[in-house]
């Protein structure tokens, strides 16, 4: 300590303030991961109030949100926390029984920081007008004809999310948008990623019992982000998004977070249940599940979907990611 304490204090020009100030990020650091686990931990205590949680979501985005799969890797390529769902029979929609086999989905919604380095790699660069259409025609074409095929699908601009922590779900981004990215990711990880089918996102919100929420089957208050005064399923209504997976008693069967509330998510297929992609059927909507922070519990439930045109924004709307290569 006492060497220590003499190389700080070395009167060389530059040495001493170096290892203070080296000394000092270090100590940030420490303090930082400290009180992150602190944050995380009083998510899980099923007492903490949806305000409470929507502060913790803030402040972890601020001191760099430590949880796996909200940020990016050390190559600066977002980083999917990927949970299995495993294959075989499940209730689909009214009780039908389907199969599906073992598939892979993000632990949570798209983030903001994600999209990000989509947007840093080139997504909204010089594209040509017609954007609807002109996608509409090279998604009828078949995929891979080239590897940076996803540049086709970029927007002029992107329309930035209404709230733009880091760590809250990317919204404002319409089918196509969400489309590319998942081709953009596919390059960058080396394996595929995409939109859930339906099907496979009401198997993940459901589990293999059918239950109607991803935690049972009647709505809790404070387990999801949505509006319950709305229909006075509770007192809570945030008017906002809020920072993804903090309600971990609301979580599926498997693990997986913010199927009820929070941002609307856009499935693969078109509303039409013929298991198309919208660019396949002009004008037909696209699909969106689960429900957002705006909207009361019913519209929360597994089975409930909406549809609108693929080209639509919202600033209630994002997706996540689903994989059906072999995770080790």
């Amino acid at each position: 300590m006492g060497d220590r304490l003499a190389e700080i204090g070395d009167p060389r020009p530059g040495v001493g303030v170096r290892e203070f100030v080296v000394d000092e990020e270090a100590a940030a650091g420490d303090k930082a991961v400290d009180e992150a686990a602190v944050l995380l931990a009083e998510l899980q205590e099923a007492a903490t109030i949806p305000p409470r949680r929507l502060a913790i979501g803030d402040r972890l985005a601020e001191i760099r949100d430590p949880r796996r799969g909200v940020g990016l890797d050390s190559r600066g390529v977002p980083e999917i926390d990927w949970v299995e769902i495993p294959g075989g029979e499940f209730l689909y929609q009214k009780g039908e029984k389907r199969s599906l086999p073992t598939f892979y989905m993000a632990r949570y919604p798209l983030t903001n920081a994600q999209f990000q380095a989509f947007i840093d790699a080139g997504a909204y660069g010089d594209v040509s007008q017609g954007f609807v259409e002109k996608i509409k025609s090279l998604l009828q074409a078949k995929a891979g004809q080239r590897g940076d095929w996803w540049r086709d699908l970029r927007r002029p601009e992107p329309q930035p999310s209404r709230w733009q922590q880091s760590n809250r779900p990317r919204t404002n981004v319409d089918w196509y948008e969400a489309l590319a990215f998942t081709r953009w990711l596919s390059q960058q990880l080396g394996y595929e990623v995409r939109l859930p089918t339906e099907e496979e996102w009401e198997r993940a919100a459901r589990g293999r019992d059918g239950r109607e929420y991803p935690w049972g089957n009647s709505y809790e208050s404070g387990r999801a982000n949505i509006n319950e005064t709305w229909d006075k399923t509770g007192e809570w209504t945030l008017g906002q998004t809020t920072a993804v997976g903090i309600y971990p008693h609301g979580a599926s069967p498997e693990g997986v977070l913010d199927l009820a509330g929070n941002v609307w998510e856009w499935c693969l297929n078109n509303s039409d249940h013929s298991g198309k992609s919208p660019s396949n059927t002009s004008d037909v909507p696209g699909v969106l599940r689960g429900g957002s922070w705006d909207l009361y519990a019913d519209y929360a439930r597994a089975v409930q979907r909406i549809g609108f045109l693929p080209d639509n924004r919202r600033d209630g709307w994002g997706f996540r990611l689903v994989s059906s290569a072999p995770m080790t």
